[in-house]
């Protein structure tokens, strides 16, 4: 076992170990599985059994009805890898360092909830349904089955939405339990992501609510866990199971200005369904009023299955308020927090507070809301309650530096290495994955959110842009928001990505200069930077902002090959290939790309020819490898292979054709191809 499986290990504790010796010795554990359902994107308050009247839930109508549910459960963070993280390792963002999606990867340190169970026998099954939970974000660990396979952008969606819908991920989880259900004790985790934007709900529920489609992707989801409830039904183990369903958060539907959610701590975001069924359950179908949060699953789970829980939970067990042992009280608070307006826009972070009926939010003009009188947050009486406001702030910042004192966010910070297709279904989410700080971070913490509520549903139409390549469009929306907020994170990145697409490749430096005025040090614009450089051909600066980006981000895989490439010009293969293998590049399609020309190079066109083939085989769509065989084959004389791996690398990447030696080699295939050479 590795160092980090041994200081995992010795994490559990003697008395962890110690405590499944005892229990077998002088009591039986109870023999339960353990099914979690998380339920992406979904309010509490459109599901049937939490009142919401203009939708049908069956399923988990009958876990409220055969249990208990939470009507004030709440996520500390508005997005799904970080709630995620939460509910696997019950502990605030802040304290296991996942702050957003993307740029951050589950620290290793972390112990997850499938690794104390499979230390005390369980089997741990996963099956994830969205790219921004692929194991690229270590969130896999102790898991022996990880499910991940036909994430896919769905091609009836306006904007290309990476995700598996929920009857493919059924239908996984369903031939899992064929070959592990039978095993004496699993756990298994399903995730549901459909609600999710965009709302295209499959017949007949696209039909049945056509005017509501966010409540028909939830109907549809409610339908095939009710799938997964009948095979357990039919294999006898639904009596033997406990099932937990939760969501990672909410949707806004444009309350507060947020279209969707990621920026802001309201109830529509916030407020999660928490459903619990037991088997044996007294009293089945209580509504619980306490006030808990994500970080009470993990010590809840163990406790139910009589497993003691690790030190590093933050949370508490909700094991005998379930049961009925404790008084279910409108008491218990919960601590928020979002850091995406920092990260992304360059505002300032948000933290919030949810007491008995209050909420307060953290932000540069601090809100107050009476929840009782006020559900919805319309009504900020902050300036009217200074006292409370003062109180709530201390105890903010009394969780923010208790949660800080094992902070893994530089462990977590390191970013995943993503390949081209899953960077590229990251940013089909909505998602940049990258991690951007304001040069001026002071002044970025001035700057209030709400202020620029208003630039949100502009910010999303701009990312529908960037993922199906109107650049004009792109161009345009990115000047709105810099009109408003010049020095707007996000907006300084998609302008230059639009000037790039569109091939004005000089402007692009131009702007991309001028941002570094703005937001200091950045990998992702010294990379798209060096980019440009290159369709200018001028490879010694583009050679200098590829060594910046790595400096900065060294998980940029293709920012590393282009450096790889560029040595390998110049006649430093070494060099190059030393770049490869730092990154641990060999083995992915890229890594081949790279040794195809690294022979090509030794003048071994045969290695190079089965790397090319390679490269291709594991990554068929991938523009860049057709653009590098294309040239070889046309060097080569099959002038027709050539032309046609050149025409499908625009198709998969339309700024191609803004690229001089593209159109320059597809006209030298052409000419070739009619002198029949």
């Amino acid at each position: 076992m590795n160092k980090v499986g041994n200081n995992k290990l010795a994490r559990l504790g003697i008395g962890l170990l110690l405590a499944g010796i005892i229990l077998g010795a002088c009591s039986k554990q109870p023999e339960f599985n353990i099914l979690l359902l998380t339920l992406d994107t979904t309010r509490a308050d459109h599901l049937r059994c939490y009142g919401y009247r203009n939708i049908e839930t069956p399923a988990l109508n009958s876990l409220a009805r055969e249990g208990v549910y939470f009507l004030r459960a709440y996520a500390p963070n508005p997005l799904t890898l970080p709630a995620h993280t939460t509910i696997l390792s019950g502990t605030l963002p802040l304290y296991h360092g996942v702050l957003d999606n993307g740029g951050f990867i589950v620290p290793d340190q972390l112990l997850l909830l499938p690794e104390v169970l499979k230390q005390n026998g369980y089997v741990t099954g996963a099956f994830v349904s969205a790219a921004i939970l692929k194991k690229d974000f270590h969130l896999n660990q102790g898991f022996d089955y990880w499910d991940e396979l036909g994430i896919n952008p769905q091609p009836q969606m306006h904007m290309l939405v990476a995700e598996r819908k929920a009857d493919a991920t059924t239908d996984a989880a369903i031939k899992w339990l064929d070959q592990h259900g039978d095993r004496k004790r699993w756990f298994l985790w399903v995730h549901y992501y459909d609600p999710h934007k965009e709302y295209n709900p499959p017949e007949p529920y696209r039909k049945l609510y056509y005017f509501d489609p966010y409540a028909g992707e939830i109907a549809f989801m409610d339908s095939q866990i009710s799938r997964l409830f009948e095979e357990l039904k039919r294999k006898n183990l639904y009596d033997h199971t406990i099932i937990i369903a939760i969501g990672d958060h909410g949707e806004s539907l444009g309350e507060h200005d947020e279209p969707t959610h990621f920026v802001f701590l309201y109830e529509a975001t916030q407020r999660v369904p928490f459903l619990v069924r037991i088997p044996g359950l007294p009293k089945p179908g209580r509504p619980l009023l306490k006030v808990v949060s994500q970080i009470d699953l993990f010590p809840t789970v163990l406790d139910l299955v009589s497993i003691k829980s690790p030190d590093q939970a933050q949370g508490r067990s909700l094991k005998n308020l379930i049961y009925g042992k404790e008084a279910d009280e409108k008491t218990g608070s919960v601590f928020m927090e979002s850091h995406f307006p920092y990260l992304h826009f360059g505002w300032s972070e948000l933290f919030a507070l949810v007491s008995d009926h209050y909420k307060y939010v953290q932000a540069p003009k601090p809100e107050l809301y009476d929840l009782a009188l006020d559900p919805h947050e319309l009504n900020n009486i902050a300036d009217k309650n200074p006292k409370q406001v003062k109180e709530f702030d201390f105890q903010v910042e009394q969780i923010k530096k208790q949660s800080l004192i094992r902070n893994l966010s530089k462990q977590a910070a390191t970013g995943a290495q993503l390949d081209q297709e899953t960077r590229r279904q990251i940013v089909a989410l909505g998602y940049l994955p990258s991690v951007v700080s304001p040069a001026n971070a002071e002044k970025a913490r001035k700057k209030n959110p709400r202020d620029y509520a208003a630039l949100l549903a502009v910010a999303i139409d701009a990312m529908n842009d960037l993922v199906m390549d109107r650049n004009q469009a792109l161009l345009d929306k990115s000047e709105i928001i810099l009109a408003r907020d010049p020095e707007n994170l996000l907006a300084l990145r998609l302008k230059a990505n639009a000037l790039f697409a569109l091939g004005q490749y000089r402007e692009g430096v131009e702007w991309i200069k001028h941002s570094f005025e703005l937001v200091g040090e950045s990998g992702d614009l010294e990379a798209i930077l060096g980019t440009c450089y290159l369709r200018l051909q001028q490879n010694q600066d583009a050679q200098a902002a590829f060594e910046r980006t790595l400096k900065l981000t060294p998980d940029d895989v293709m920012s590393r090959y282009y450096l790889a490439r560029l040595y390998l010009i110049q006649g430093r293969a070494d060099d190059g290939l030393k770049l490869i293998d730092q990154g641990k590049m060999r083995e992915q399609a890229v890594g081949h790309l790279f040794m195809a020309n690294y022979y090509l190079a030794q003048d071994r066109p045969g290695r190079a020819e089965a790397e090319f083939e390679r490269a291709l085989e594991m990554a068929p769509t991938a523009p860049l490898t057709k653009v590098d065989y294309g040239a070889y084959l046309l060097n080569k004389g099959n002038a027709k292979k050539a032309l046609q791996l050149f025409m499908e690398a625009e198709k998969a990447d339309p700024t191609l054709k803004m690229d001089a030696h593209i159109q320059k080699a597809k006209e030298q295939a052409r000419e070739m191809i009619e002198k029949g050479t």
